[in-house]
């Protein structure tokens, strides 16, 4: 201890002031040491822990973002299959589609069709995959087979369970894209026939327009199939798109979501994205951001900040100059005058050196 207290209160302190007259001799690299050295420290530090707390707070937002839409989907789809039960449980329905009755059911339709929550077509199916009646009524419809379909073929593998199906195209127009929700009919105990109503990809995308993912991002779906459901740029007729390999999609996500920071596996630029699954339908919400535009905002505090520090740099710089300029001058005078009193103790031991005139006259 009396060592550490000696060290503490000479030995630092000494060579701290020799450090700092040393320094002080040097007043450029004094200021670059003690104040702008460390204003840039701090400065990096700083922007980089903003910019860490930006991307954090928008993959938050992001994740929050997905699992809002995945709820209104699933609200959606169990709307849908709350109209189905409505229409399984009508008095004497599930028997006339056992018993092929296309009148019945075709004035059940008529009344409760207007019911179903902005679906595009109600059908009621057969066991053996064909349409036995249609709201809107389609003639085209009647007796056609559509047990190739994802939406049949789904509930049968289940074992007649309700099914939202993945995208698959109509045959009637090979073009459009559509999604069917279906559930089964039964009559003591029996599944008698299956009740569908299907959704274009663009009317399922009205499901989500009142949502936003600001400033630059965007929401889209995928099925259980890792199939675009619906995407904001997807414009272009033709087959279901797969985008398994896109790395939120990829990337497998819980229950309650998950985030992920990325690269665009094309243009190499970074991007945030949250993914939440839309019940257990298989389907996944996706919100995506550019990261640059996340940290955007955060870069229009920041900058105006650092052209002050940059400001006050130059005005230290500046400063630190002038004290150049005033060292060398004292640093001159002092050489100057370290020299000429040099030279007038030289000039005294040489005269008292010198044997006086007295002695030498004598």
């Amino acid at each position: 201890m009396p060592r550490l207290r000696e060290w503490v209160t000479i030995v630092l302190p000494t060579q701290l002031s020799a450090w700092l007259l040393a320094a002080y001799r040097r007043p450029l690299r004094f200021l670059l040491g003690l104040v702008l050295g460390p204003i840039l420290v701090v400065s990096a530090a700083t922007y980089a822990v903003n910019v860490e707390l930006a991307r954090r707070q928008a993959l938050q937002h992001l994740a929050v973002t997905a699992r809002l839409a995945a709820q209104a989907i699933d609200e959606t789809l169990n709307d849908v299959l709350l109209f189905e039960q409505l229409l399984a449980v009508s008095p004497g329905f599930a028997e006339a589609v056992q018993r092929r009755d296309t009148s019945f059911v075709d004035g059940v339709l008529e009344r409760l069709g207007p019911l179903a929550p902005g679906g595009d077509l109600v059908t009621v199916l057969g066991l053996d995959g064909r349409v036995l009646a249609s709201w809107p009524r389609r003639r085209e419809l009647l007796g056609r087979d559509v047990s190739q379909e994802d939406a049949f073929r789904g509930a049968a593998a289940g074992d007649w369970a309700p099914y939202v199906s993945s995208v698959y195209l109509r045959e009637v127009a090979w073009a459009e894209k559509l999604v069917g929700v279906t559930a089964p009919l039964q009559h003591d105990g029996q599944a008698t026939g299956l009740l569908q109503v299907q959704y274009g990809v663009e009317t399922a995308r009205t499901w989500l327009q009142r949502i936003r993912v600001e400033p630059e991002g965007f929401l889209y779906v995928v099925d259980q199939r890792d199939q675009l459901v619906f995407h904001p740029y997807q414009v272009l007729p033709g087959l279901p798109k797969p985008v398994g390999h896109w790395p939120p999609v990829a990337t497998a996500a819980a229950q309650d979501g998950r985030t992920l920071a990325y690269r665009d596996p094309q243009l190499g630029e970074p991007w945030l994205a949250g993914v939440h699954p839309v019940g257990t339908t298989g389907w996944r919400v996706v919100a995506v951001q550019p990261e640059p535009a996340a940290v955007r905002a955060l870069h229009r505090v920041l900058g105006p900040m650092g052209v002050l520090v940059g400001f006050l740099m130059l005005l230290l710089v500046g400063v630190s100059l002038q004290w150049v300029q005033l060292q060398e001058s004292s640093l001159r005078l002092l050489r100057q005058n370290t020299k000429l009193l040099r030279q007038m103790q030289q000039r005294r031991t040489l005269e008292k050196g010198r044997p006086g005139k007295g002695s030498a006259e004598s």
